[in-house]
């Protein structure tokens, strides 16, 4: 973490003196990008070390800070824009998050160091473990590849589906920041759920809400208000993926093994998080709405129907237990 700190905000700073497009893609892209993953992996995996009866809750908390910071950040940076310049408002940012993860970063503490792995030296290069690989954790992984590419549609698609309902762009950056708040409430809500009815069957059930959402409600939105209540019950059900894939790993690999457990699980989200808005775009340039929004739903199905499977296995074949 203490790398991430140092190199998020000072990928933010240098992306302030780009003066060609590579620079940007060296710093902002690059630079932030490395420092962020340097941040997030370690930290949401902390809750799960320390809380057993509410790990859920716990999870969802924390989480629910980047569904916060959606909300906050955009008006921010659109102001900061228009009273100090962009390259100013990329300094202030970096040294707003500086400050931030200063604190974060102080504040850390791992509870389990990972054990050695089976038929090596616990050296830092290891990344992947082989002796995790199971049918269980074959399948999550499987989900964690799949879901980014249809969690990003609405989000990247919302300005131009406003302006294809005859609004302005600005009315999509709002229905960006509804689901940005509503998915920082329902990852908060989804881990108390979690918590009583089972993680599995909680990811697995807004999975699939998430969905049918989009599948349908969104696919016959024809006015502002319905699209509205779209992005509200996507919010509400999408941030699923979030705040439940950290405790579902530690269910699956232990919480001993979770630091690489989960590193694992968000290495194959990459993929996803990459080629996915290309691919809608592409598919939205070139055939239309209805190409777009069924991909990014049907994708998401395929998640759902991942872990359905994951679930019962889980279980044991059982359908009504609490897992």
């Amino acid at each position: 973490m203490v790398i991430g700190t140092i190199l998020t905000p000072l990928g933010l700073i240098l992306a302030s003196f780009a003066t060609e497009l590579w620079h940007v893609y060296l710093s902002q892209g690059i630079l932030y990008g490395f420092g962020s993953a340097f941040v997030f992996s370690p930290s949401v995996t902390l809750p799960s070390q320390w809380f057993t009866r509410r790990r859920a809750l716990a999870t969802g908390l924390a989480v629910s800070g980047s569904g916060i910071g959606g909300v906050c950040l955009s008006p921010m940076t659109q102001n900061l824009i228009a009273n100090i310049g962009y390259r100013n408002s990329l300094r202030v940012q970096g040294a707003f998050g500086f400050g931030l993860l200063c604190i974060s970063t102080a504040l850390a503490n791992s509870r389990y160091r990972p054990p050695p792995m089976k038929g090596g030296k616990n050296k830092w290069y290891h990344v992947f473990d082989l002796s995790l690989m199971n049918t269980r954790y074959i399948l999550l992984l499987a989900f964690s590849f799949f879901v980014p590419f249809g969690y990003v549609t609405p989000f990247f698609l919302a300005p131009q589906f406003t302006q294809h309902l005859g609004l302005d762009a600005s009315a999509g950056a709002a229905m960006i920041s509804v689901m940005s708040a509503t998915n920082a409430i329902c990852r908060i809500a989804l881990g108390y759920l979690a918590d009583r009815v089972g993680r599995f069957n909680t990811m697995f059930t807004f999975t699939f809400l998430a969905a049918l959402f989009t599948m349908i409600l969104w696919q016959f939105s024809t006015t502002y208000a319905s699209f509205i209540a779209f992005c509200v019950l996507y919010g509400l059900t999408a941030g699923g993926f979030v705040s439940l894939l950290p405790v579902t790993t530690a269910d699956i690999v232990g919480v001993e093994n979770i630091q690489r457990g989960l590193g694992m699980a968000y290495m194959t989200t990459v993929f996803g998080n990459l080629v996915g808005t290309p691919v809608i775009g592409k598919l939205l340039n070139a055939y239309n709405w209805t190409a777009a929004i069924q991909f990014g739903g049907s994708v998401t199905m395929v998640s759902a129907i991942i872990m359905f499977i994951l679930r019962m296995i889980m279980a044991n074949g059982k359908l009504f237990v609490k897992i």
